[in-house]
């Protein structure tokens, strides 16, 4: 499926805030990425339900109905005002929308989309479907233990407002080789409990030549094993050029900080393929985490021994 990039923004560009997932629990963190958003010259507008909060049914914390929760999604994707998509938070709800959806008017006024974690359904669906770019990152409403980090907000508003050169990713210093190696691909993935739900439905994320990223949070070990281990039985880690870990928190544990049996289940699991394998790169439930672009053709290096994991972007996110 041919690439489709979606329009760069611009000083004065109105922003659709929206919550496809769980409702806003944190009123000061919402705060700050409207005013983030707003010191970039953009205009964010919250659409109806994005402060809403319903636990129904009990124990899946989703902000609103699903019908006012598609109804506010389907106005930002077909209202021309709205130059881009934000997600307030992820939590759960999204994949329930994915049958609802009509994706015509971006098929003619593509939008980046802009969110990471429940929002992965979302991100998968439309690049699948259309080969939408969209932008798997920090949302709107992103906590203070998580928006720490130089490497956060540049590279996100550059992702999304440059669309001359390919953004610069730093060097991920602290990230290590499982499988030492060089490849290019496209990237796709986002987080891994999404990812794996997909399998099976019209929302499969296609790994074939791809550098495939993969994070998680609040999963223990066993669970992210049995996760790895159907998605190696599916053959997508052999489709794949290349494999890219972010962070996989363990609860209990501060954030991006090492877990030993985690790591012990990435490497075994992961260990033995033929395409290169970094764990630790700085993406995902974590503070100054990366905006990756889906859809963006990569190239990756991993050393065989030590760290210095490179991930460079080969061309821009965003068309003039």
């Amino acid at each position: 499926m041919d690439q489709l990039l979606p329009r760069a923004l611009v000083a004065g560009d109105e922003i659709a805030v929206v919550a496809p997932a769980s409702g806003v629990r944190d009123i000061e963190a919402l705060e700050r990425g409207l005013e983030r958003f707003r010191n970039w010259g953009l205009e964010p507008v919250l659409l109806p339900h994005a402060r809403a909060q319903l636990d129904w049914p009990e124990g899946c914390p989703i902000a609103a109905s699903d019908a006012d929760r598609l109804a506010d999604l389907q106005c930002a994707i077909d209202d021309p005002r709205y130059r881009a998509i934000v997600s307030v938070r992820g939590g759960y709800g999204t994949t329930r929308l994915l049958d609802g959806l009509v994706l015509d008017r971006l098929r003619e006024d593509p939008k980046p989309i802009l969110g990471y974690s429940d929002l992965t359904a979302l991100l998968a669906a439309l690049h699948g479907t259309l080969g939408l770019v969209g932008f798997h990152g920090p949302m709107l409403a992103t906590s203070s233990a998580m928006d720490a980090g130089d490497a956060l907000w540049p590279l996100q508003r550059q992702l999304l407002m440059s669309p001359t050169e390919p953004a610069q990713l730093p060097v991920a210093d602290a990230a290590t080789g499982v499988v030492g190696g060089a490849a290019e691909g496209v990237l796709v993935g986002g987080n891994l409990s999404l990812v794996q739900s997909l399998i099976g439905t019209p929302w499969e994320i296609a790994t074939t030549g791809a550098l495939l990223f993969l994070e998680d949070i609040g999963e223990p070990p066993y669970r992210v094993d049995r996760m790895l281990t159907h998605l190696r039985q599916t053959g997508a880690f052999d489709r794949a050029a290349g494999v890219i870990l972010g962070d996989f928190h363990v609860e209990g544990t501060e954030l991006a900080s090492e877990h030993g049996p985690m790591t012990a289940v990435l490497e075994e699991r992961l260990g033995d393929l033929a395409v290169p394998v970094a764990r630790g790169v700085p993406f995902g439930h974590r503070p100054g985490s990366w905006t990756l672009p889906v859809g963006v053709r990569a190239r990756l290096r991993v050393p065989a021994v030590g760290g210095g994991v490179t991930l460079q972007l080969l061309e821009p996110a965003v068309r003039a």
